[in-house]
């Protein structure tokens, strides 16, 4: 039983007294591969992102329509919010305003998105390559918003109520399609990499920030809310449609506190998980699996100082596991000899015979 429970397939790693978890089969490894974790996979997401993707772009194309059928005229809702923020506009608050609205234009969301790459990757080459992509979605969102803002060609408001400098048209809003394209890379980022409570926690915060930068561009009075709305929209189906693309150029991996997780080279066998036959003797295993392995094995001879370590072997699948290591079955008890059966050389007894006396 106590072999059964070792040698188990398909189980998750249970974690020692020092926080750490093992595996029991060759290969094993810790969840520490990178300084920060290893965050779930994103293309393990499912469709949500097409969904998300078409269902945003619905939404932008409503409004964007709506808008085009009004001539550009502002929505009820956008005279009541410029409104406010002309009336409620105090020193410091403008201030607050202004720098907060900075952060969402000029080199800081490009900064932000080469960071997003360098935690996305796990070595030199994965961080280069999530950095590219994290540019491109960026800059081909770019492209495509000033597009937009061409084709629309929505008017600002009037600019006797400004509280910055402002250029350019208004449908959709340059500032919140930045900064929430900015947002969304950073959280698909640390989603991918992070533990999970430095992922919410980084999220939330990216989240707010591309909010207030969005609100900002109201309340200073160069863009309508639903300029602001527009943009967030356009974003969010851009980095949905762009989301997939980056999880299958980036290598996958799905692993994460509490989670299964692929072992990894590393990890050394502990009380709570004894070695295996093989990994003790540095062999093939065994190929007799009628009876439990023996307990007993020699181990191999240490490498020599001259030669090189070879390097571990990638972690295996938990089928390609159990076809190294079969579970032992119980040995079976012995069949009983068959039946012998009567041959030509070796006739059956003969059987006695009766007759009758005869009646004189």
């Amino acid at each position: 039983m106590e072999d059964a429970q070792v040698r188990a397939p398909g189980r998750r790693p249970r974690a020692d007294p020092s926080g750490r978890e093992s595996s029991a089969y060759p290969g094993g490894g810790e969840s520490s591969a990178h300084p920060i974790g290893r965050g779930p996979s994103v293309s393990q997401a499912g469709p949500w992102p097409v969904l998300s993707a078409v269902v945003c772009a619905l939404l932008f194309a409503g409004l964007a329509t709506t808008l085009a059928l009004r001539h550009g005229a502002p929505l009820p809702g956008d005279a009541v919010a410029h409104t406010w923020g002309v009336a409620h506009r105090p020193p410091e608050a403008v201030a607050l305003a202004r720098g907060i609205t900075a952060t969402g234009t000029g080199p800081w969301p490009y900064v932000l998105v080469v960071i997003a790459g360098v935690i996305a990757g796990r070595t030199a080459g994965e961080r280069l390559r999530a950095a590219i992509g994290a540019l491109v979605v960026l800059v081909a969102g770019q492209l495509v918003r000033t597009g937009l803002m061409e084709i629309f060609a929505r008017a600002r408001p009037a600019p006797a109520d400004w509280a910055t400098h402002a250029s350019g048209f208004a449908f959709p809003s340059g500032h919140a399609t930045t900064s929430a394209l900015t947002a969304g890379l950073l959280c698909w980022a640390v989603t991918r990499r992070a533990r999970a409570d430095l992922a919410r926690t980084t999220c939330t915060l990216a989240v707010i920030w591309a909010a207030a930068v969005g609100v900002t561009r109201v309340y200073l009075g160069v863009h309508w809310a639903s300029d602001v709305i527009g943009g967030w929209l356009l974003a969010a189906a851009w980095l949905s449609l762009w989301w997939w693309g980056l999880a299958r150029w980036l290598p996958v991996e799905s692993a994460g506190p509490g989670g299964p997780e692929a072992p990894g080279p590393g990890t050394a066998p502990d009380a709570s998980h004894p070695a295996l036959p093989s990994e003790a003797s540095g062999g093939s295993p065994p190929s007799d699996s009628s009876g439990p392995p023996s307990s007993s094995a020699t181990p191999g001879p240490p490498p020599s100082s001259g030669t090189v370590a070879p390097t571990p072997a990638r972690p295996r699948s938990a089928l390609a596991r159990v076809l190294d290591h079969p579970r032992p079955f119980p040995p079976h008890e012995p069949l009983p000899p068959p039946h012998v059966r009567p041959t030509p050389d070796r006739a059956p007894p003969a059987r006695p015979t009766h007759t009758r006396p005869r009646a004189a």
